[in-house]
């Protein structure tokens, strides 16, 4: 249900909007990029990769795609760690492991780090309006060079206080730094002049530093192992400064920026959860949750059209706000049997209460809400290997800062964007079919798939036609219908694992305000993968494809093909893991296409990114490696929406 494109972006059940949980819980280094942080992220501290793709009443009622959920190694007996560096031509990570156990007492602590040096994009957007009143064709060309460094530390602790109680405290450290250059061309053509010649350029700095910490309570009950009572407290505090310089130099006169922003975000969670199984057939789950979140963010923009004067405040483009939002939930799920029928059903009720001041525009948001969430799915086997699974869930996706933020963006002033403070949630319907066969290693799976959103939150643009002016906003004005169907095969031989999936998917997407404004069409992946080991020390696996992502209001993403091979030997007793990857070796580079459809306008984009990677890397392991997973789980939050 996991695909990973050539780009490293990741897509679960082919959507991209999906939350992230480390051992159950959400954590800060997921917040800015969940590519960046998974570029980073070491694969051998990793256990196990959980998918739920249809949530039970038990999960927060927000999140599209659905969860993954990274669990860890920890709780090893005596000590275990390792060292593992990698090096590419565009990039590079580091990362480090500890785990200690003696007695009841477990400690665990990971840092790694990552970055890219020197990134260069090449940049074009060519904008066609239908009516020439203010131009007839305004192209854009331009180069994106961007560093970015990001690092995270995590330290989990966990004391047995008996055989049926544990405790577990926790804390992570996150941050690192965006720095990027934009230089661009701008050439306007007109019908009855000259064209105009314009040079833009950008500087953007930011730093994130985050830092979270938490503690779980877990009581199982004698004479009944599946018995179990959780308290589970998670804090997560977050900020972001950033400073954007820019000039664009135009034939009539030059405009000079500087815009300053902070903004601080916290986070708090408290949870509690009891499961009860009554039978072997019958099992009731319940619970309540409360998060709240509280953020901060000031804004500030000078400008000025002399390089030689003083930069003047530009009040209408600076803003300050705080921002509230507190969720009360609590479900009851049951599961249970009748005969060959495995059945699931629960209801979840969620509060929620928005408070927002956006001071400069003097805009406020009051929202006071209450929605009821269900699902319901049904399982049997029909033989030993063979099961089939049904399902029907609704889900809700709630707006953040970011999407209701009026602050406009206007460092091209004919570019502009801001938010939309009147926003509302969107909900989701979805219905899903999966046949699974699986005996062993072996696993072959067809599933088909249904959603519907009337209120969906999109982005959409408005052109001028007079001032040739295009604004993107937000709204809940998106309808969107899409259906798909997912085939997936896996088989393991003696020495060669391989498979082969494929999701087919047809989505019609329109803008109930903007009725001209409507994309639908077919998309989704082919791909196939394998792993051979002819040896005890040295392997050789590869995977490739080609994907195109759904359509969109703007920006659809033309199709991209990927392909990757990797060649790993073990020596000393296979502590020392060395591996060699070649990334899309016939291609130097990539050119993403994107276009965007509109009866008075077109607009088509390309970005053209390093695609051939080779990397090299080595992981050196030491001390004991058994294993006993922990008996947490967390606290997880798959409810924002955050483009």
């Amino acid at each position: 249900m996991l695909s990973v494109d050539g780009e490293g972006n990741v897509r679960l059940n082919g959507q991209g909007n999906f939350k992230v949980l480390l051992n159950g819980r959400e954590t800060a280094m997921f917040a800015q990029s969940v590519k960046d942080a998974l570029n980073g992220f070491p694969g051998a501290v990793v256990s196990k990769i959980e998918v739920i793709s249809s949530p039970s009443a038990k999960y927060d009622a927000e999140g599209i795609g659905g969860l993954i959920n990274i669990i860890t190694k920890k709780a090893i007996f005596g000590y275990n760690g390792y060292l593992g560096l990698h090096y590419s031509n565009i990039n590079y990570s580091a990362n480090t492991n500890l785990s200690f156990r003696k007695g009841r007492f477990a400690v665990t602590a990971t840092y790694f780090l990552s970055g890219n040096h020197n990134n260069k994009a090449q940049v074009t957007s060519e904008t066609l309006p239908v009516q020439t009143a203010a131009y007839q064709r305004r192209f854009l060309d331009g180069e994106r060079i961007t560093n970015r460094f990001s690092n995270s530390g995590i330290l989990e602790m966990s004391y047995n206080i008996d055989s049926l109680q544990t405790l577990v405290l926790y804390a992570n450290v996150d941050g690192g730094n965006n720095k990027s250059r934009f230089t661009q061309n701008i050439t306007t053509s007109f019908t009855d002049k000259l064209p105009q010649e314009d040079f833009f350029t950008q500087n953007l700095k930011n730093n994130f530093p985050s830092y979270g910490l938490g503690s779980d309570f877990i009581k199982k009950f004698k004479g009944n192992p599946d018995k179990e009572l959780s308290f589970r407290f998670n804090g997560q505090f977050s900020r972001n400064d950033g400073l954007n310089t820019s000039m664009l130099d135009m034939a009539s006169t030059d405009l000079f920026r500087q815009n300053d922003s902070f903004s601080e975000n916290r986070e708090y969670t408290l949870q509690t959860d009891f499961i009860q199984p009554f039978s072997k057939e019958l099992k009731l789950e319940t619970g309540a949750k409360f998060i709240f979140r509280d953020a901060n963010a000031d804004y500030s923009s000078l400008s000025r059209t002399d390089e030689k004067s003083p930069f003047e405040p530009d009040y209408s483009n600076s803003d300050r706000f705080a921002y509230k939002q507190q969720v009360y939930s609590g479900y009851g799920s049951l599961s249970f049997a009748l005969d060959k029928l495995n059945f699931r059903t629960g209801l979840r009720l969620e509060h929620t209460t928005v408070d927002g001041d956006f001071f400069s525009s003097k805009t406020n948001v009051k929202q006071d809400y209450t929605t009821l969430i269900p699902d319901f799915s049904v399982n049997t086997k029909l033989s030993k290997n063979y099961t089939i699974i049904m399902g029907y869930n609704k889900r809700l996706q709630r707006p953040y800062i970011n999407a209701l933020n009026p602050f406009i963006n206007n460092n091209d002033p004919l570019n502009i964007s801001f938010g939309n403070p009147d926003l509302n949630a969107q909900t989701i319907h979805n219905l899903s079919f999966q046949n699974r066969l699986a005996s062993g290693n072996n696993f072959i799976a067809l599933a088909l798939n249904a959603s519907y959103s009337g209120n969906m939150i999109v982005q959409y643009t408005i052109f001028n036609e007079n001032t040739g002016v295009s604004t993107t906003q937000y709204g809940n004005t998106g309808r969107n219908r899409e259906v798909s169907a997912m085939f997936t095969s896996a088989i393991s031989l003696k020495k060669l694992n391989c498979g082969a999936y494929t999701t087919v998917r047809y989505n019609k997407i329109e803008n109930t305000v903007v009725l001209t404004q409507h994309e639908e069409g077919f998309s989704g992946q082919v791909g196939g993968f394998f792993f051979y080991k002819p040896a005890k020390s040295f392997s050789l696996s590869g995977s490739g494809g080609i994907s195109r992502q759904p359509y969109n209001l703007i920006n659809t993403l033309k199709a991209n093909p990927y392909y990757q091979v990797n060649i790993g030997y073990k020596f000393f007793n296979d502590k020392l893991s060395t591996t060699v990857n070649f990334n899309n070796f016939f291609s130097k580079s990539l050119t993403n296409r994107l276009y965007t459809e509109d009866v008075n306008f077109t607009t088509n984009a390309t970005t053209t990114i390093p695609f051939r990677v080779v990397f090299v890397g080595a992981t050196y392991n030491f001390g004991k490696l058994k294993e006993d997973l922990s008996k947490k789980k967390g606290v997880n939050n798959d409810d924002l929406i955050n483009n």
